[in-house]
């Protein structure tokens, strides 16, 4: 067997004992220019930082970093306020609404339940409420009550009632509901001699002689009519101003259904006082009503 045949070239090992002594010249350059740390530096290399160190050295930090802005002033907010208030009820809102909140942000607020109550209630009162006609007790004819005055009243009403057909609440909502579904405002056209129907309508239920004990609950109804007339017109801005259209539309079918209550109380009241209606009388429209109460 030839041993000298497994043995590596002498050209192999050349080059094998030059990069060996580089890497070795390599070390020793790199053990010349480092660094001498002393036995006490690295020592304390090893050993954990004091608290105080620490702790004083997080408050130097503390007191480099630049300081958060401060919370707007209350007069601030308020003249920011005032500034966003404009005839459009939709565009004041929301820029009150975003004053609040960055406001609310400001002070590390916003997220939490109480906040975010409070800036929704403070929305909701900048929409405002609809300001209508009221009666009062003494604007009404109030007479002695008997089964005639209670006869003549209850057909009157009925028959008022009758007289105003366009006072219509199913046509309030067509109009408001073909206007917002197609963005179409031909239809709020409408609501102009609706809500002036409504308004002739409370003038001539006022103007009938009521029986006293009946002032009461018929007042209430008179009025609610009245603030119907009032929301129409305000839902005729729903496509310019969405808030106070929607707002209108609110205060309309709330009105509309007290007024619906106070008929069916009426209406009760008549039965109990024994006051029928032939069928060629306007009064028998509350049998409508009256089977409508529950027993």
């Amino acid at each position: 067997m030839n041993v000298a045949s497994y043995l590596p070239s002498s050209r192999f090992s050349t080059i094998v004992v030059s990069i060996a002594l580089s890497g070795a010249l390599i070390l020793l350059a790199q053990y010349i220019t480092a660094p001498k740390s002393s036995p006490a530096a690295v020592l304390s290399a090893d050993q954990p930082t004091p608290a105080e160190d620490w702790q004083a050295a997080l408050e130097a930090a503390q007191a480099g970093a630049p300081e958060l802005p401060a919370a707007p002033s209350e007069d601030t907010i308020q003249a920011l306020l005032k500034e966003a208030q404009s005839s459009n009820v939709t565009s004041s809102v929301a820029r009150s609404l975003f004053i609040n909140l960055s406001n609310a942000n400001a002070q590390g607020l916003g997220n939490d339940i109480p906040t975010q109550e409070k800036l929704i209630a403070d929305a909701a009162a900048r929409v405002g409420s609809i300001e209508s006609i009221q009666y009062k007790a003494t604007d009404l004819n109030a007479v002695s009550q008997n089964a005639a005055t209670m006869r003549t009243w209850g057909n009157a009403v009925m028959q008022t009632f009758r007289k105003h057909p366009k006072a219509s609440n199913d046509d309030v909502l067509y109009a408001i509901g073909y206007a917002t579904d197609y963005n179409d405002a031909a239809t709020l056209k409408s609501l102009v001699g609706i809500g002036a129907e409504y308004t002739a309508l409370a003038e001539d239920l006022a103007n009938i002689p009521v029986p006293t004990t009946l002032v009461p609950l018929y007042l209430p109804l008179i009025n609610n009519l009245s603030t119907m007339s009032v929301a129409t017109g305000e839902m005729r801005m729903v496509l310019e101003d969405p808030m106070r259209g929607l707002s209108g539309l609110q205060s309309f079918q709330t009105a509309g259904t007290e007024s619906a209550r106070v008929l069916t109380t009426l209406a009760e009241q008549l039965r109990k006082g024994g006051i029928l209606f032939s069928k060629d009388e306007p009064g028998t429209s509350w049998d409508v009503f009256v089977s409508s109460y529950p027993q």
